[in-house]
């Protein structure tokens, strides 16, 4: 069979289509939207912030310098709405009833709350979370809420880790903070579809447990339990020391959630000595190599920096600090240009499709901006051995305002807590977090993403 010149020609244009289609499946980054569009590069400094160019106060519509509207086209969790939003915190937010993307016409609907200044040149923001997930049930992840174990008020409870026993069986540990911060031990939950959830009353691990700790302070887990060759699982603790200070830890549990292992110290330079204050966030393995994330915080306790350490030999790396294949800062809250420059103090790692990724949880500095003083996600993907920043918005933020609209997320309108908890299940994305309140001060619940 003969071929034309122009075939050949449509044949590898074909051909490198389907080669760009197949990365793009392959690449998580692709499965989010940008759900804050306030700045296409640097959602702190906003270097091209979103202005009103034009008001139309008959028809309650605006006309903004922001080209691409066609994403406030998009459809998000049923349907809802796209808003848009000014103040910090977005203490004004408003309705977009309809978008013109010939004409350029943004047509508002019901201020939700505060007042929208629409004078020329003022500056707004576009919102809407639901573009990247739905909340699990669109509530709580217990159906009924513990609120005491043995008497002992629960302050909150947060997210600590997923192990997956079986595609039908599957363990939440479930770090439980009693009172106002005065201690906190891990739990867990089961479950047996990632959707409903049973929590079990019986701790895991306390601080009394451990020689080394404050007795009544702080444990808690982190990332997501590591299963080793002979099927036990390595947990991360973060464990609170007698000066208040943190350091990391470690721990082996069986899949019956019986500890082999009693949790010890993490002894890499630097990070356990007297005065040292760290804990660690997550730890996988991937391409050959163990990899295992930190969290260091400076001496007056601002979360500020992630630090990977490689090893092909996890134990000899945790037990001794020996055997280290690499060492680098990966984040640097105050250093960084983008908009997570707040804490550091909340990383996951990720594996979809042979890519490596880590979500990560921070803040921004004050800014009179929707997410300032408010925990946000993103994601780092790494490429040649180096971990780069998505450089986009925040890609998950709660709906932070929003339950005057859609009342059902009153429970969830403030800010986003750690540790974030991710596991890839049936074409979805789950993932555990909690999501802060008033009273109590965060409510553990999970999320799904479409992947």
């Amino acid at each position: 069979m003969e071929f034309s010149f122009k075939s050949i020609i449509a044949i590898s244009i074909w051909l490198n289509v389907l080669v760009l289609f197949a990365q793009e499946n392959n690449d998580l980054t692709n499965v989010f939207k940008n759900c804050l569009i306030s700045d296409r590069v640097n959602n702190l400094k906003r270097l091209n912030p979103i202005e009103i160019i034009e008001f139309d106060e008959t028809n309650n519509r605006i006309k903004t310098n922001y080209s691409q509207l066609y994403k406030l086209k998009l459809k998000a969790t049923s349907n809802k709405s796209w808003f848009i939003t000014q103040g910090e915190e977005g203490s004004n937010i408003a309705e977009i009833l309809e978008v013109d993307t010939l004409l350029g016409w943004i047509t508002l609907g019901k201020t939700y709350q505060g007042v929208l200044n629409l004078d020329i040149g003022e500056r707004i923001e576009f919102f809407n979370p639901f573009i990247n997930y739905e909340i699990i049930n669109n509530r709580p992840l217990f159906k009924s809420y513990p609120n005491y174990i043995d008497n002992n008020r629960i302050g909150y409870i947060q997210t600590g880790g997923i192990i997956k026993r079986s595609s039908t069986d599957y363990v939440l540990l479930t770090p439980v903070v009693f009172r106002a911060h005065k201690s906190r031990s891990v739990y867990f939950a089961t479950s047996s579809n990632l959707t409903d959830w049973n929590f079990n009353y019986t701790p895991l691990v306390s601080s009394k447990q451990i020689g080394f700790a404050k007795p009544n302070g702080n444990v808690f887990s982190t990332g997501n339990p590591l299963q080793l060759k002979n099927g036990n699982y390595l947990v991360l603790l973060g464990v609170e020391l007698e000066n208040g200070n943190y350091s990391s830890c470690y721990m082996l549990i069986d899949e019956n959630l019986h500890i082999i292992q009693p949790p010890k110290q993490i002894k890499l330079k630097g990070w356990y000595e007297e005065g040292t204050n760290s804990f660690p966030l997550s730890i996988t393995y991937f391409n050959g190599l163990y990899r295992l994330l930190l969290h260091k915080r400076d001496n007056n306790v601002l979360e500020t920096e992630i630090y990977e350490y490689t090893s092909q030999n996890i134990i000899s790396l945790l037990d001794k600090g020996s055997q280290i294949e690499s060492i680098n800062k990966i984040h640097s809250a105050k250093k960084e240009t983008g908009y997570l420059h707040g804490k550091a103090d909340d990383a996951s790692y990720l594996i979809y499709k042979n890519n490596l990724y880590i979500l990560i949880g921070s803040e921004e500095s004050p800014s009179e901006y929707l997410t300032s003083l408010n925990r946000e996600y993103g994601l780092m993907n790494l490429k040649n051995n180096t971990w780069l920043h998505d450089k986009r918005s925040p890609i998950i933020v709660n709906p932070i305002n929003l339950n005057h609209k859609y009342p059902e997320y009153d429970w969830c309108n403030d800010h986003l807590g750690g540790f974030i908890s991710p596991i890839i299940h049936n074409d979805y994305l789950y993932i555990f977090l909690s999501f802060g309140t008033d009273n109590p001060d965060y409510l553990i619940s999970g999320i799904k993403v479409k992947i």
